[in-house]
């Protein structure tokens, strides 16, 4: 039992003091997360405990209902840019898989380097102040689109691979997108009556509410999701993300309640599924020449899938050095690269030791990429000084 406690500990410290750490060295929590947990299980500690893989797959569950919150359909739809929000990662999401594949690699190891997620962009665009100019709302845009391209192509794939090209996994998909309609029918019932008593929904909002139901609510939301998907023989993450992506389209309005919810998320359950990938990293495969070599190659071809934006710069009216700068932090796929990653092993469709570099890859990629970014985003901001 106290081997247990001490286990324990040292998790939720590291989770603790990594976000300094991470500030000082400007270096995403979420990579350091991955590079602690590596450290933590390979080297210090050579068990995994039972509860640890529970928490590490909660942890992915609610960071999925988040990345799926963060979704404002209404609001992209409107953008002048909005057509290229499509356009850009889905040029990636098809040109990368069928290089790879005429590469001899694993159609899926493409998809997985195409990727695009939120995750690190949205913490860097505010750190340099560009977040609502005209051009992190763009780079914001293309993100979020991506990501949600990169979440049904998952889905795609994970029906295909358990039924293949057959009428059942035609109806896995029409089941799925019912139970959805029904959650959001279901949420929209619960607006109106919101809509009703307003008082009530203003104590479940409010920042001082003592017993936090909003966010008992949200959770028990965010696992139904993933309980749907999974009667349904889907991954729970993927449903996971469509109730988060529900529930974003019903409450329009979250105002404060909304950093509640990234409270819970990032300040509790997310670390344990970073911790988690870190503690599945094979070390001795990591101190693998060929290894680091794949992760360095795989790394380049992550800039080179997002580099749509300096080839259409004239077309979306962006300057060149925007439109590399666009570039470079659309190549820091963290979260979603690592959980294709993970979910692709489970399928079987990487190796374990593919799934390694792709982690490294991921790692190496969100530290490098967003740190050239920063000099870029510096230029431009004291570009526009001058002219305001």
């Amino acid at each position: 039992m106290e081997n247990q406690i001490f286990i324990f500990f040292l998790v939720i410290g590291g989770a603790a003091l990594i976000p300094f750490f991470a500030r000082k060295l400007s270096i995403p929590s979420a990579a350091l997360e991955i590079i602690y947990g590596a450290i933590l299980f390979n080297l210090i500690i050579h068990n995994r405990p039972e509860w640890f893989s529970l928490l590490k797959e909660f942890g992915l569950i609610y960071l999925m209902f988040i990345v799926g919150m963060e979704l404002d359909l209404r609001k992209f739809i409107k953008e002048r840019n909005f057509p290229w929000y499509v356009i850009i990662p889905l040029l990636s999401l098809i040109i990368t898989p069928l290089l790879f594949h005429l590469m001899d690699y694993p159609f899926y190891l493409g998809i997985v380097i195409a990727m695009i997620s939120a995750g690190i962009i949205i913490p860097v665009l505010k750190e340099t102040e560009i977040i609502d100019t005209p051009l992190g709302r763009n780079i914001i845009g293309i993100a979020l689109t991506g990501e949600l391209l990169s979440i049904l192509i998952l889905v795609a794939i994970d029906i295909i691979h358990r039924y293949g090209f057959t009428p059942r996994a035609g109806l896995e998909g029409t089941k799925i997108i019912f139970l959805f309609v029904l959650a959001g029918i279901f949420l929209r019932f619960l607006y109106i009556m919101a809509w009703w008593n307003p008082q009530k929904v203003e104590r479940v909002m409010e920042s001082d509410d003592p017993v936090e139901e909003g966010i008992r609510v949200v959770i028990f939301i965010a696992f139904s999701g993933a309980l749907i998907a999974y009667t349904t023989g889907l991954e729970p993450i993927l449903g996971s993300f469509m109730a988060g992506l529900v529930f974003s389209y019903v409450f329009k309005s979250k105002g404060r309640f909304e950093d509640k919810i990234n409270a819970v998320g990032f300040g509790f359950f997310t670390p344990f599924f970073f911790i988690g990938v870190g503690a599945n990293l094979n070390i001795d495969l990591l101190t693998s020449r060929s290894t680091l070599l794949l992760s360095a190659i795989f790394t380049l071809i992550v800039f080179v899938s997002n580099v749509f934006p300096v080839l259409f710069s004239y077309l979306m009216r962006l300057k060149i050095l925007e439109a590399f700068g666009m570039s470079l932090l659309l190549s820091a796929p963290l979260s979603m690269m690592v959980v294709a990653g993970t979910l692709g092993a489970k399928m079987k469709l990487i190796t374990e030791s593919m799934n390694d570099s792709l982690i490294l890859t991921a790692v190496t990629a969100s530290i490098i990429f967003p740190s050239l970014f920063r000099p870029i985003a510096r230029r431009l901001a004291n570009e526009k000084s001058p002219e305001q």
